[in-house]
Protein backbone atom coordinates (compact mmCIF):
# COMPACT_ATOMS: atom_id res chain seq x y z
CA UNK A 1 0.00 0.00 0.00
CA UNK A 2 1.25 2.93 -1.04
CA UNK A 3 1.40 6.11 1.40
CA UNK A 4 -0.08 9.22 0.49
CA UNK A 5 1.58 11.17 3.13
CA UNK A 6 3.74 14.67 1.71
CA UNK A 7 6.99 15.14 2.35
CA UNK A 8 8.29 17.96 4.71
CA UNK A 9 9.47 19.91 2.06
CA UNK A 10 6.57 19.45 -1.04
CA UNK A 11 4.08 20.54 2.33
CA UNK A 12 6.15 23.61 2.68
CA UNK A 13 6.01 24.05 -1.28
CA UNK A 14 2.16 23.55 -1.06
CA UNK A 15 1.35 26.19 1.32
CA UNK A 16 3.67 28.58 -0.04
CA UNK A 17 1.87 28.38 -3.07
CA UNK A 18 -1.47 28.29 -1.05
CA UNK A 19 -0.82 31.18 0.54
CA UNK A 20 0.90 33.28 -2.78
CA UNK A 21 -1.96 32.29 -4.85
CA UNK A 22 -4.74 33.65 -2.73
CA UNK A 23 -2.46 37.26 -2.64
CA UNK A 24 -2.42 36.80 -6.27
CA UNK A 25 -5.92 36.36 -6.19
CA UNK A 26 -6.59 39.56 -4.28
CA UNK A 27 -3.98 41.65 -5.86
CA UNK A 28 -3.96 40.87 -9.48
CA UNK A 29 -7.66 40.01 -10.27
CA UNK A 30 -9.88 42.92 -11.74
CA UNK A 31 -12.32 40.89 -13.53
CA UNK A 32 -15.81 41.47 -11.18
CA UNK A 33 -16.69 38.30 -12.25
CA UNK A 34 -14.12 36.24 -10.42
CA UNK A 35 -13.45 38.92 -7.86
CA UNK A 36 -13.63 37.50 -4.35
CA UNK A 37 -13.09 33.84 -5.22
CA UNK A 38 -10.47 32.41 -2.35
CA UNK A 39 -8.61 28.97 -2.50
CA UNK A 40 -9.95 26.59 0.00
CA UNK A 41 -7.42 23.45 -0.62
CA UNK A 42 -4.56 22.54 -2.72
CA UNK A 43 -4.20 18.75 -3.81
CA UNK A 44 -1.13 17.66 -6.12
CA UNK A 45 -1.54 15.26 -8.77
CA UNK A 46 0.58 13.51 -11.19
CA UNK A 47 3.32 12.46 -8.95
CA UNK A 48 3.35 16.54 -7.90
CA UNK A 49 3.60 17.93 -11.40
CA UNK A 50 0.29 19.47 -11.17
CA UNK A 51 -1.65 20.95 -8.33
CA UNK A 52 -5.48 21.32 -8.89
CA UNK A 53 -6.59 24.50 -6.53
CA UNK A 54 -10.14 24.58 -5.33
CA UNK A 55 -11.79 27.73 -5.16
CA UNK A 56 -14.68 29.40 -3.68
CA UNK A 57 -16.63 32.40 -3.22
CA UNK A 58 -20.55 33.23 -1.83
CA UNK A 59 -23.21 34.11 -4.14
CA UNK A 60 -21.80 33.29 -7.69
CA UNK A 61 -23.94 31.87 -10.51
CA UNK A 62 -21.97 30.62 -12.89
CA UNK A 63 -19.30 28.48 -11.49
CA UNK A 64 -17.95 26.71 -15.05
CA UNK A 65 -17.12 30.30 -16.20
CA UNK A 66 -15.49 31.56 -12.81
CA UNK A 67 -13.16 28.44 -13.15
CA UNK A 68 -12.69 28.67 -16.65
CA UNK A 69 -11.64 32.70 -16.45
CA UNK A 70 -9.22 30.87 -13.33
CA UNK A 71 -7.68 28.31 -15.58
CA UNK A 72 -7.08 31.08 -18.61
CA UNK A 73 -5.12 33.13 -15.87
CA UNK A 74 -3.06 30.00 -14.75
CA UNK A 75 -0.11 30.45 -16.59
CA UNK A 76 0.16 34.14 -15.28
CA UNK A 77 0.07 32.62 -11.48
CA UNK A 78 2.62 29.96 -12.41
CA UNK A 79 4.87 32.81 -13.29
CA UNK A 80 4.32 35.03 -10.58
CA UNK A 81 4.60 31.91 -8.03
CA UNK A 82 8.32 31.06 -10.23
CA UNK A 83 9.37 34.76 -9.32
CA UNK A 84 8.25 34.36 -5.78
CA UNK A 85 10.05 31.46 -5.30
CA UNK A 86 13.22 30.65 -6.85
CA UNK A 87 15.17 27.53 -7.45
CA UNK A 88 12.09 25.87 -7.01
CA UNK A 89 9.95 23.95 -9.48
CA UNK A 90 6.37 25.38 -9.70
CA UNK A 91 3.98 22.31 -10.90
CA UNK A 92 1.25 23.25 -13.43
CA UNK A 93 -1.96 24.98 -12.08
CA UNK A 94 -5.51 23.89 -12.90
CA UNK A 95 -8.53 24.99 -10.95
CA UNK A 96 -11.67 23.41 -9.74
CA UNK A 97 -14.89 24.43 -8.13
CA UNK A 98 -15.20 23.40 -4.21
CA UNK A 99 -18.69 22.42 -3.88
CA UNK A 100 -18.02 21.77 -0.54
CA UNK A 101 -19.02 24.92 1.00
CA UNK A 102 -22.45 24.55 -0.65
CA UNK A 103 -22.86 20.90 0.56
CA UNK A 104 -22.19 21.92 3.88
CA UNK A 105 -24.30 24.98 4.10
CA UNK A 106 -27.11 22.88 2.75
CA UNK A 107 -26.57 19.92 5.85
CA UNK A 108 -26.59 23.60 8.20
CA UNK A 109 -30.28 24.50 6.60
CA UNK A 110 -31.26 20.93 6.87
CA UNK A 111 -30.87 20.69 10.51
CA UNK A 112 -32.09 23.45 11.48
CA UNK A 113 -35.38 22.48 9.12
CA UNK A 114 -35.52 19.63 11.48
CA UNK A 115 -34.83 21.17 14.69
CA UNK A 116 -37.46 23.70 13.96
CA UNK A 117 -39.68 21.04 12.71
CA UNK A 118 -38.90 18.91 16.21
CA UNK A 119 -40.34 21.83 18.35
Amino acid sequence: MRSSRIPPAQARLYADIRRLLSTLLRRDVADPRIEGVVVTRIEPFHGGHRVRVWVHRAEIEDTEDCVARLNRLAPHFARELRRALPRRRIPAIEFFWDASIEAGNDMVRLLHMLEESGQ
